[in-house]
């Protein structure tokens, strides 16, 4: 595992239609990350999720508002501690998750792409 660098797997999870002070609350976060030079963020569009309250939220075949997104981060501990008090100082409604992980790039992209 010694390429592979310790830190932490940040995720948020919010309804597609969330938003705050006008804006999706996906886009809060995402330019949070980018405000504080973070990368590599996958974004994942889940079919349901049910919140703390029990609401279940869920894609509708006519209406994708209530859908569940996932932005998943990998970072350092200390830009994982900063990221999330950035977006809680938004103010921006958003549930999320912060556990440890490895991660890293395994192989040079730019020679899978020359092969």
């Amino acid at each position: 595992m010694n390429r592979l660098k310790s830190g932490y797997e940040v995720i948020f999870i919010v309804p597609e239609s969330r938003r705050h002070e006008g804006k999706r609350v996906y886009d809060w976060v995402t330019e949070t990350a980018k405000s504080l030079d973070i990368g590599r963020m996958t974004r994942r569009s889940d079919v349901e999720g049910m919140g703390e309250d029990g609401k279940l939220h869920s894609a509708h075949f006519f209406d994708l508002a209530d859908q569940p997104v996932e932005l998943m981060y990998a970072m350092d501990e200390e830009k994982a501690e900063r990221f999330v008090a950035a977006v809680e100082e938004t103010g921006a409604p958003v549930f999320c998750i912060c556990r440890p992980v490895y991660f890293g790039q395994l192989n040079d992209e730019s020679n899978a792409r020359n092969g």
